[in-house]
């Protein structure tokens, strides 16, 4: 904990967390989240769901996903489109988080389980398709990789393996548990920890990107729970991975790197829930 205290207080990441405060802060008081924050945070879970497809290479509308959200039929893993199937599971567990938010207007408050149920169930949905489709076991979904099990993906850095793995795995649970972290540095941290350690066979960079929606919600810098902040990683994807790189290289000036990316992140996810709560306002969502 000391580590992030002392990342979190460096000159460039308090400048970085000042900027996302005030922006979350503006957005909190956003006329559309009086009366349709449900709705803001159900279109969200869709805007991420296709953002961050898109940086995995499944690339659908945000359209088509809406229109198989309101008819159900996402209710199997496969479709017979791997694209769409991706997506899906992307927006499952986007939905999944939603329903662990606290109500932004009542008093509200859902039980979220400990971080290995956490990480295991939102695993679930994200890599359930690829396993429905036969790309990976089926022992593999839901259950991080033990011994000297390799990624199946690749990341910043090699993947750790047998007891490295371990000490990754177990760091990566405290921190998503730990009291009074850092918000900021905690949420950049996980998602940093996801897509170097890689604690699962595939699917380790999806979970990053969505637990850092879920962290800042949780610990209350971004309550509305309708930023998306998995727009930017696919918007600028040379940077997401240059600041992976940072991270990797385990130093103060890499880890703060990372950090100050991750609240680029997270502003460019708050401009686009302004633009979302503007298209819930006007009543359609292509006014976003």
């Amino acid at each position: 904990m000391e580590a992030l205290r002392a990342v979190a207080a460096d000159e460039r990441v308090r400048a970085a967390e000042a900027a996302v405060r005030e922006a979350c802060s503006e957005l909190r008081w956003n006329e559309a989240l009086r009366r349709r924050w449900r709705e803001a945070r159900a279109e969200a879970a869709i805007r991420g769901a296709i953002a961050s497809g898109g940086v995995e290479g499944a690339v659908v509308s945000a359209d088509v996903l809406r229109e198989q959200v309101a008819a159900g039929s996402l209710t199997e893993a496969a479709t017979g489109d791997p694209g769409l199937d991706a997506v899906a599971g992307l927006w499952r567990a986007g939905a999944r988080l939603v329903g662990w938010m606290p109500d932004l207007v009542g008093r509200g408050r859902p039980v979220v389980p400990p971080a290995r149920s956490l990480l295991a169930a939102v695993h679930r949905d994200v890599v359930g398709p690829l396993a429905a489709g036969g790309r990976v076991g089926l022992e593999e979904v839901g259950a991080p990789r033990t011994g000297q099990v390799r990624a199946r993906e690749g990341g910043p850095g090699d993947a750790p393996q047998g007891e490295e793995l371990a000490v990754r795995l177990a760091g990566l649970v405290e921190l998503i548990e730990a009291q009074r972290a850092p918000v900021l540095v905690r949420a950049a941290v996980v998602h940093a920890e996801m897509l170097a350690a890689r604690p699962f066979t595939a699917g380790n960079a999806a979970v990053g990107r969505l637990l850092v929606r879920h962290l800042l919600v949780r610990d209350g810098l971004e309550p509305t729970g309708t930023a998306v902040t998995d727009l930017y990683p696919g918007r600028v994807p040379a940077a997401y991975a240059e600041a992976a790189g940072a991270y990797a290289s385990g130093t103060m000036d890499g880890v703060v790197a990372w950090v100050v990316w991750q609240a680029e992140a997270v502003l460019a996810g708050v401009q686009e829930a302004q633009r979302l709560c503007r298209a819930v306002q006007a009543g359609t969502w292509r006014a976003g």
